[in-house]
């Protein structure tokens, strides 16, 4: 039995050990609401005084466990809400709720900051999130891999460390995801091109799913993810928290820390942070070898500086982000007759063996992004917003054997962008209000080396406007939007000799219109119709070459034409003492959608064997079904499912329409031992995952058919341990605990690789505050 076994059913054990020692077990729960709209709230803090604090979930909901018979008095807190404090007396298990009421925004900056919340998304989208105990139980992951827990996300891999989201079966181009505000852009049409964001920086993930186009700009077709930091530091001192995890699989190590600062006296308003990150690991290994040269390491850091006082305010914020990521070396074949013995291999036949070298291929990615926001609040309480933003790629891309020995990259891109938001929210006028907003764009693209894009220049711009209507039990909104694109490359033409420009421009006028309905207090019915587009990207029109770490030739098509999709969603939520969930169902049109499409071919060439894919158009029709819910069986023992189904029609051709995720469903069960010794928030999760093979696809449409269903088994035991004050978490999980092998439909190496198998993960999280010292 190895150490982190050893370490796991230790873990396992302590709360049996400590229970004992306390006797003391009645509990506390309830929702927190909004007193006005009795919409729950998440994520509110409910502290007991003279005692330990909670956090409600997602649903609103919050327990508090382990408690003596007595008085106590609770305290409910939430940015943008005042604070509400009750007094009660318990004598066994009590259920109390609380109303908060909003603050007037105008009162102080950190009230200003909680509003903006209600502006994320329309109210008639669906929106999940992961943030405090979720969240920490993730920490180590990537952010592809920490989203799919959401039901209707899924994942785009490239092996075991590159991880795309996958948002109701549209990702890349068609989902938009915001870092700290700023529109991320990169080089994410790749199919192995991850996100380069650092999920230490968030304390809150937030997946808008669905058409978001109106808000966020035309691209997304699909959704939108934010990627949130924590609020700015209000009270004088610093506060910061440092993490350590370790993984077991690859021994990964991972170190990650947060400062944030603030002054007070002549500075009070004055604001700092800086984080950094750094994550190592070695080949990852299957339940039967090792993936030789699939290691990697990332190097990460950000900073900021703000300035708010109580109607105005501003920031500057600048991150970089550094990865070099290893490419399974079981994936290179010299020629066609290996590269088709490699894919009906059942095993590869690379060394298998530990180690945490990265030679060639591999991949080496430097991101930037510099920021600047500004706020002003006007005596009406009308609000400007606005934002610009720099951010510079930087993706190397190394072949397993290098051309003609050089040390170069074989390519080398170099994506240069600029953004702009602004944002107009006017004073509300009766039960309406609504936001004129902006969203500009220009970028530049530099290539080197070997051909797969062009050098390119793209501009674009989009005005919107969104009107909402609230009620006692009725929110009504609605938003148009006009957009614009131009896209011009350079490139050479064969035949000629000469640089031709071809230039497209595109333009388009969406729509929106939404409505939620409290049928009861703690039930709410949405519904949402809209229209979306999406210009096609410089990849899809003019691809031509190798994609080593896509293992893929792929070929563009200059005569692409828009996306335009057709959106229709509507969701049920429900909560009350015992359960809260969620019924999702959406219907997703796509006119011209456009898919990598399998040409069954393979082609030759100096850099080694490939498989082709032909960038190809078609209409399509997206369906599925959404639904998440949690039952508390007890005070202390919770089940919770999950069900993400999807459905995906090629309307041209009267067939399925390949590449699209497997059905998952996924139940778990969590046992809260509350407070016992020196012990607090003890709890253990089992989680049980299936995904179904995927069997809804044309026949012979790709060079291997979709592998067979799986199921996962994990495990997480986790708890809080006081030290000075302050809450020290720490957990240890275990996922795939069977060892099953298994390869995933929506991982480019199943031609090549079985997933990796069992992982034991220990996650310390250590939090921290310094007060400002009292000068008389």
């Amino acid at each position: 039995m190895n150490t982190f076994i050893k370490m796991f059913l230790v873990i396992m054990l302590i709360p049996a050990y400590a229970r004992s020692q306390d006797a003391c077990s009645l509990s506390i729960k309830g929702g927190v609401y909004d007193a006005d709209t009795r919409q729950s709230l998440p994520f509110a803090a409910i502290y007991i005084q003279a005692n330990e604090g909670v956090t409600a979930d997602g649903s609103g909901n919050y327990q508090v466990h382990a408690l003596c018979p007595g008085k106590y008095t609770l305290i409910c807190m939430l940015l943008g809400y005042k604070t509400d404090t009750v007094t009660l007396a318990i004598a066994g298990n009590t259920t109390q709720h609380f109303y908060l009421k909003p603050e007037a925004t105008t009162i102080t900056e950190v009230e200003v900051e909680g509003k903006r919340d209600d502006d994320r998304a329309l109210v008639s989208q669906s929106v999940a999130e992961i943030a405090n105990e979720e969240l920490i139980s993730m920490r180590g992951t990537s952010l592809g891999e920490a989203l799919k827990s959401v039901p209707g996300v899924y994942t785009l891999q490239s092996g075991p460390t590159i991880f795309k989201p996958v948002i109701h079966g549209l990702h890349s181009n068609r989902i938009l995801i915001f870092n700290n505000g700023v529109r991320q852009e990169g080089q994410q049409w790749g199919s192995e091109h991850a996100p380069e964001i650092d999920p230490f920086v968030a304390t809150r993930l937030s997946v808008i799913r669905g058409a978001a186009s109106i808000r966020y700009g035309s691209d997304a077709i699909g959704g939108v993810i934010l990627v949130e930091p924590p609020p700015a530091n209000a009270t004088p001192g610093v506060r910061g928290e440092v993490n350590i995890v370790g993984a077991s699989n690859n021994r990964m190590g991972v170190t990650s820390g947060i400062l944030q600062g603030a002054f007070g006296k002549k500075l009070t308003g004055l604001t700092w942070s800086l984080q950094g990150t750094y994550r190592r690991a070695g080949n990852s290994k299957t339940p039967h070898y090792y993936l030789e040269n699939s290691g990697f390491q990332e190097g990460n850091f950000s900073g900021s500086l703000g300035y708010k006082r109580k109607n105005y305010g501003g920031d500057i914020y600048y991150s970089e982000f550094n990865t070099k990521l290893g490419i399974f070396t079981g994936t290179h074949a010299e020629t066609i007759s290996d590269l088709q013995a490699a894919i009906e291999r059942p095993e590869p036949i690379t060394p298998s063996y530990f180690s945490y070298k990265i030679d060639r291929p591999y991949q080496q990615v430097k991101h930037q992004l510099a920021k600047a926001s500004a706020f002003y609040i006007f005596r009406n309480e009308s609000r400007l917003d606005v934002i610009v933003a720099r951010q510079q790629n930087e993706r190397s891309e190394y072949d397993f054997v290098p051309l003609s020995g050089r040390l170069n990259p074989e390519l080398y891109l170099r994506l240069v962008t600029h953004t702009a938001d602004i944002l107009y929210k006017h004073a509300a006028i009766g039960k309406y209000t609504g936001t004129l907003g902006f969203n500009g764009i220009t970028q530049g693209n530099v290539r080197q080396y070997e051909m797969l894009i062009p050098n390119f220049r793209n501009y674009g711009g989009g005005i919107f406007y969104i009107g909402k209507w609230t009620s006692d039990r009725l929110v009504l909104e609605a938003g148009a939007r006009y957009d614009y694109r131009w896209l011009r490359v350079y490139t050479l033409d064969n035949n000629t000799a000469q640089v031709v420009t071809p230039t497209w421009d595109f333009n388009n006028v969406t729509g929106t219109i939404g409505s939620q309905y409290y049928l009861k207090p703690n039930l709410s019915w949405a519904v949402n119709i809209g229209t979306a587009w999406r210009a096609p990207t410089v990849n899809e029109l003019m691809s031509q070459g190798v994609h080593q770490s896509a293992v893929a030739y792929e070929i563009g098509n200059p005569n692409l034409h828009s996306e335009r999709a057709y959106n229709f969603s509507t969701s049920l939520h429900y909560h009350s003492d015992r359960f809260h969930g969620e019924l999702g169902l959406y219907n997703n049109i796509i006119d011209g959608y456009i898919f990598l499409k399998p040409d069954l071919k393979y082609i030759h060439t100096i850099r080694g064997s490939y498989p082709t894919f032909t960038y190809t158009q078609v209409n399509a029709r997206f369906r599925g079904v959404d639904l998440s819910g949690t039952y508390n069986l007890t005070d202390s023992l919770s089940l919770t499912g999950k069900v993400s189904l999807l459905y995906a029609w090629n309307k041209t051709i009267h067939d399925y329409l390949q590449l699209i995720p497997g059905n998952r469903f996924e139940a778990s069960l969590r046992y809260g031992l509350g407070n016992y010794g020196s012990l607090r928030q003890v709890y253990i999760s089992v989680t049980d995952i299936y995904t179904a093979r995927q069997k809804l696809v044309p026949a012979n449409s790709d060079y291997l058919a979709p592998p067979a269903a799986y199921m996962l088994l994990n495990a997480n035991v986790g708890f809080s341990v006081p030290v000075n004050s302050q809450m020290v978490n720490i957990s240890v999980s275990v996922n795939n605990i069977l060892d099953v092998a298994y390869r995933d439909y929506m991982d480019r190496f199943r031609y090549f690789t079985d997933e990796p198998g069992r992982n034991f993960t220990l996650r310390v999280r250590v939090p921290f505050a310094i007060a400002q010292p009292n000068h008389k």
